[in-house]
């Protein structure tokens, strides 16, 4: 099949969905020929055009639209693309895009998936105002036309359902997926004994300020690391220098193989975010046996069973008393452990991969 991804952001930009794409991208082209078209932002020191076996990546200059970034090519992408492509698969998240590709495939008769990695919410009072109109005007239209949406839990696709008022059988899941080797367990006694974790985005939506309030409540021996960049990384090292806290220490971005042995030696890793798609953080957790404490969210309740601690209501006191509990009894966290290496299994980039296909083979057969 000839397969279009199109990603409004792609290594090395960071952030989770980005790398999913690159993931899915890279286990397609085993099988079919994949064009990835994707914007410059966050990737200026990447080549333009990428050749990769049958992986092509294709990077293109945009422009600022508030605080959306627009690929002025990409609709002349999609319409002249040869060969003529069997799917268009659209990881979803911003403005425009969307819009982009629903043009694209009309004019083409091709039909196209959408991939959510996350229900959006409005992060400043001007997004409160507007994003529920262009959700209502524009992305549900979208949403519905598109041969499939894939959510990556069963709790988002029900909200998706009810939210955009899709038809059930063209809503399907997919997971995220992880790498099992890279991210593999170690024996319990190679982990530290008072270690905390945090990995991802230093943004509002992971909720990392509340981390370091907890840190003031915890004992002195107990450390924190923050593995992640993101416009909040200078607000929260104002707030460790303000609380004298010398057991927080900022890892900055992180490689897979950095980050590996962190999960191997981490006590606990550490997952408060305010909300969420499936975030690999917590598959890399889990396929590195670490137990994790996270906030009380459907989507990681649904993806961490019984690897998982959830914490609510999310506050510093309850936090920090869930914590110091954990700490305190090692054959708790064992039993964490052993569950999120079987939890983990299931979620290999191949089996992910499998199932992005099969939803392709149904679209197929339904056009024929």
């Amino acid at each position: 099949m000839e397969i279009l991804q199109v990603a409004t952001f792609y290594p090395p930009h960071l952030g989770g969905e980005e790398l999913v794409a690159q993931q899915l991208a890279g286990m397609q082209a085993h099988r079919h020929d994949v064009t990835v078209y994707a914007s410059r932002v966050g990737a200026a020191g990447a080549p333009r055009r990428e050749q990769h076996g049958r992986l092509r990546v294709v990077r293109d200059g945009a422009r600022s639209l508030g605080n959306t970034p627009v690929t002025p090519r990409l609709l002349s992408r999609l319409i002249r693309h040869r060969p003529r492509p069997d799917i268009v698969h659209v990881h979803a998240g911003l403005a425009m895009t969307p819009e982009i590709v629903r043009l694209a495939s009309w004019l083409r008769g091709i039909p196209y998936v959408v991939h959510l990695h996350l229900m959006v919410r409005a992060s400043s009072r001007a997004g409160a105002l507007l994003l529920p109109v262009y959700q209502r005007v524009l992305y549900a239209g979208f949403l519905r036309h598109a041969a499939r949406v894939i959510c990556l839990t069963e709790a988002m696709r029900q909200v998706a359902i009810t939210t955009f008022g899709l038809r059930p059988e063209r809503v399907v899941v997919v997971p995220n997926g992880v790498d099992i080797d890279v991210f593999a367990p170690v024996a319990p006694q190679r982990r530290a004994e008072r270690e905390l974790l945090f990995v991802g985005r230093l943004t509002a939506q992971k909720n990392v300020g509340l981390l370091v309030e907890v840190m003031a409540a915890l004992p002195p021996d107990v450390c924190l690391r923050i593995a992640g960049d993101g416009e909040l990384r200078e607000v929260l090292e104002r707030r460790v220098a303000a609380l004298g806290l010398a057991n927080v220490r900022f890892e900055g971005r992180l490689s897979p193989d950095e980050l590996s042995p962190l999960y191997q030696r981490a006590t606990v890793v550490l997952m408060p975010s305010t909300h969420e798609g499936l975030p690999l953080v917590l598959l890399e957790a889990m396929a590195a046996g670490a137990p994790v404490v996270c906030s009380a969210l459907p989507e990681l309740l649904e993806a961490g069973g019984d690897a998982v601690v959830a914490v609510a209501p999310l506050t510093p006191g309850k936090l920090a008393a869930v914590l110091l509990d954990l700490l305190a009894d090692p054959a708790r966290r064992e039993r964490l452990s052993h569950a999120a290496r079987r939890r983990a299994a299931g979620y290999g980039w191949t089996e992910v991969a499998a199932r992005v296909d099969a939803v392709y083979a149904q679209i197929t057969a339904e056009r024929r």
